[in-house]
C-alpha cells in the first residue's frame, strides 16, 4: 500500500462508506468479537473519534488537549457522523501533504504520512470488524494487508514489548506472504527486538495469504488458519504476546 495521499484517501473513503452502510441497517448492540466489551456502536464511535483526534493533530501539529471530546453527540446520526469525520481527515491529509511535519505518538518520523498509513490500516481492520459483527462477509485487500503486517512488525510489536515490559522471544520468526510480496524476520538481539524485511530462515515460519496473516497478528483469526513451519513453540512465543 502506497503512502501516496490519493491512495490513502481512496482507501479511507471506501472503508468508511462501507462502515456507514453497515450501521444503517445492523443492530448497533451486536458484539465485536475481536474487541472485548465493545459492540458495533462503540466500534464506530472509537473509529470516528480517532479520525477526529488525528485531524486535530494534523491541522495543529500538536497533541490534542486531553480534555477534548471527539465523541458523537446524542442527536448525531452515527452513519453520517463517521463519514463527516473521515471527510475532514481526508481533507486535512490532502492539505498538509504526506511529508509535512506533525505530531503523532508512534516511534516513526513526525510526518503526516504516518497518520495516513496508520488510519487507513486501522479503518480497514475496523471495517472488517463491523461487517463481521453484522454477520456480513468481510474481505481485506492483500496489498493493504501486507502493509499492515509490516507496520505491526515495525511499530506494533515494539510498543507491545515496551508496554508489557518483557523482552522479545528468544526464538526467531520468519513471516512470509504467499500471495503478494512481503517477508520479514523478527528476532532477539541480546534482549532487544530486531526486525528486517528480508527472506531469511527463522526458528519458525508463519506462511499464508497476507490478509490471513494480518488477521492472525491482529487477533481476528485463529493461527491454525495459516501455515506454521519449523518449531511451533517458537511461533507460539511470538503469537502469544499481548494485543497492541
Amino acid at each position: 500500500m502506497s503512502t501516496d495521499s490519493n491512495h490513502i484517501s481512496m482507501a479511507l473513503r471506501a472503508d468508511v462508506d462501507l462502515i456507514s452502510s453497515v450501521i444503517r441497517t445492523a443492530d448497533l448492540r451486536s458484539p465485536v468479537a475481536a474487541c472485548p466489551d465493545w459492540d458495533l456502536r462503540k466500534l464506530v464511535e472509537h473509529t470516528g473519534s480517532v479520525h477526529r483526534w488525528a485531524t486535530h493533530a494534523i491541522i495543529h501539529g500538536s497533541q490534542p488537549p486531553m480534555d477534548t471530546n471527539f465523541s458523537p453527540g446524542p442527536d448525531d446520526n452515527l452513519a453520517v457522523w463517521i463519514v463527516d469525520g473521515t471527510t475532514a481527515l481526508i481533507d486535512a491529509l490532502a492539505a498538509a501533504g504526506p511529508e509535512a511535519e506533525t505530531w503523532h505518538p508512534f516511534p516513526l518520523e513526525q510526518k503526516v504520512w504516518v497518520w495516513g498509513r496508520r488510519l487507513a490500516l486501522e479503518t480497514a481492520m475496523h471495517r472488517w470488524d463491523a461487517q463481521t459483527a453484522a454477520g456480513l462477509e468481510a474481505m481485506l485487500d492483500p496489498e493493504l494487508s501486507s502493509t499492515g503486517i509490516g507496520e505491526y512488525l515495525e511499530m506494533g510489536l515494539p510498543r507491545i514489548l515496551a508496554r508489557a515490559d518483557v523482552p522479545p522471544p528468544s526464538a526467531s520468526l520468519h513471516v512470509h506472504c504467499t500471495d503478494v510480496s512481503g517477508e520479514w524476520l523478527v528476532w532477539s538481539d541480546n534482549g532487544s527486538y530486531r526486525m528486517l524485511p528480508v527472506h531469511d530462515k527463522g526458528d519458525a515460519a508463519l506462511r499464508g495469504p497476507a490478509a490471513d496473516i494480518w488477521l492472525v497478528l491482529m487477533g481476528r483469526l485463529d493461527r491454525s488458519e495459516v501455515d506454521i513451519v519449523g518449531d511451533p513453540a517458537a511461533a507460539d512465543a511470538w503469537l502469544d504476546l499481548p494485543d497492541w
